[in-house]
């Protein structure tokens, strides 16, 4: 497909949109759904395998992985102001790259969320057999599938309305965690008797070290903490469904970026000084572990149970992503049209109910391997997250000197020190995937990764012909 033909696709796209999708959404809701997207079993349930591999050293791991998903999410904010359509990057992969880099982005986006979805789920149903322990796991995966599938049938608005409530739960919640912990840590806060870890810098030094493994034992924790960070395609995808995006995208990123540094950053530290780095546990989320430090009356219940919210609502807005991005590749001829239509409420009903069909896959495994499924799923969903930001970036590369060219006034809201900051994160996230098969029981996850993005590959070596006379139909 030529430059032109594209430009013209885009236009028709942009119109077809703008007719179809409803704009009501603002920036506080917005910020509440990317922090959603964000912030979901990465940071609370993963986070406790990273710290075990990497100890203290993790908090620099942390601070890289924020610059990254900074940098990655001014990118898709760049483009997404220029050009706000639901399919986000993939509509501009199209005009830069092709139409194969996007039939295979566009299916990666999706199988990533499905991916997500399954990670959230099994984290939620973790969480519920802390109080429950004799229910198995797939049938809270199934209840709580059966839930937020049914939440997206709801109109944008009212969708928006309540992933609103249950991102700005999880956020007050992590924003009083901080709070909570920095009084125990000064011990204006009682610590129970049973407390362990000596609070202070020392708690960085006391057991093995500031980097007890090394870093290269350390390394194959980062693809964790870089998946703790995945989610931002929020920010593309709801666009079209925005006020004002122009303004409304760019606050939505600088009150992301600014919550998600307080909120990840001041967690880690003050979990490493309520509980060892060698105390985490697989199966008991680090939160909950530092919550039980303290002396607050059912605290760890209270916090358990905001973590459920909080898995929940990540599992929502993975599912808002992937269906868009459906609806985006069947408008571009490279999926069923069937899945291109909406209800009389204005939602894709047909990508919700296929992506729904795969989710249920999840189920199957978390009766199979209730143990290993959550290992499993966290790290094939961190891999092809990666890969996301990866086409996310590489097509910033290209677009960003194709709208120099025939749009420059659209270009209202830049990612600075490009292209040096785009190679930057590029590289950040081949480091992450190189090192991830290193760990033991990652091994398996970052197989099924690199699986999807090679059958994708061989579907479209396969339907190339069939698809580029769709597409130019």
């Amino acid at each position: 497909m030529s430059i032109k033909s594209g430009r013209i696709h885009l236009r028709q796209n942009v119109s077809k949109i703008h007719q179809s999708f409803q704009k009501d959404l603002g920036t506080f809701t917005l910020t509440l759904l990317t922090i959603g997207g964000i912030m979901g079993s990465g940071l609370f349930m993963a986070s406790g395998l990273a710290i075990k591999r990497a100890g203290p050293s993790i908090l620099v791991l942390y601070a890289i992985g924020w610059i990254a998903m900074y940098l990655e999410i001014s990118a898709l904010g760049e483009m997404s102001i220029a050009s706000p359509t639901p399919g986000s990057f993939l509509n501009y992969t199209k005009v830069v790259l092709g139409p194969g880099w996007t039939f295979v982005a566009g299916w990666i986006f999706w199988f990533s969320s499905v991916l997500t979805m399954s990670s959230e789920v099994t984290a939620a149903s973790l969480f519920s057999r802390l109080w429950f322990p004799q229910v198995a796991l797939w049938i809270w995966s199934l209840s709580y599938s059966i839930f937020i599938v049914s939440i997206n049938f709801i109109s944008v608005r009212g969708f928006g309305t309540i992933e609103g409530v249950m991102a700005g739960v999880k956020s007050i919640a992590v924003l009083l965690f901080v709070g909570v912990g920095a009084l125990a840590v000064t011990h204006i806060l009682p610590l129970t008797p049973h407390h362990i870890a000596p609070c202070g810098f020392s708690s960085f030094t006391h057991y093995g070290g500031w980097i007890p493994h090394g870093w290269l034992g350390a390394a194959p924790a980062f693809l964790l903490v870089l998946f703790a960070y995945a989610g931002t395609g929020v920010i593309g995808l709801a666009a079209a469904e925005t006020k004002n995006p122009g303004k409304t995208i760019a606050r939505t990123i600088r009150w992301t970026i600014g919550l998600v540094f307080v909120m990840y950053l001041g967690s880690m530290i003050l979990i490493l000084n309520l509980v060892p780095w060698n105390h985490m546990s697989s199966s008991v989320s680090p939160f909950v572990l530092a919550i039980r430090a303290t002396h607050i009356p059912y605290g760890a219940a209270i916090m358990n149970l905001v973590l459920l919210f909080a898995v929940l609502s990540t599992m929502n807005a993975a599912l808002y992503s992937n269906v868009r991005v459906l609806y985006g590749l069947a408008h571009a001829n490279q999926a069923p049209k069937l899945l291109g239509k909406l209800n009389k409420k204005g939602v894709p009903a047909n990508a919700i109910w296929m992506s729904a069909g795969l989710l249920a896959l999840t189920i199957v495994l978390a009766y199979v391997l209730p143990a290993k499924a959550y290992g499993y799923l966290v790290t094939a969903t961190g891999f092809q997250a990666m890969f996301i930001w990866f086409m996310v970036l590489l097509t910033q590369l290209y677009y960003r000197p194709y709208l120099k060219r025939h749009h420059p006034e659209r270009l209202t809201y830049t990612l600075w020190g490009f292209p040096y900051t785009t190679y930057l994160v590029i590289a950040i996230i081949f480091i992450g995937l190189l090192a991830s098969p290193f760990a033991q029981g990652e091994a398996m996850g970052a197989i099924v990764g690199f699986a999807g993005i090679l059958v994708a590959w061989i579907a479209w070596l396969f339907l190339r012909h069939r698809l580029k006379e769709a597409m130019n139909e």
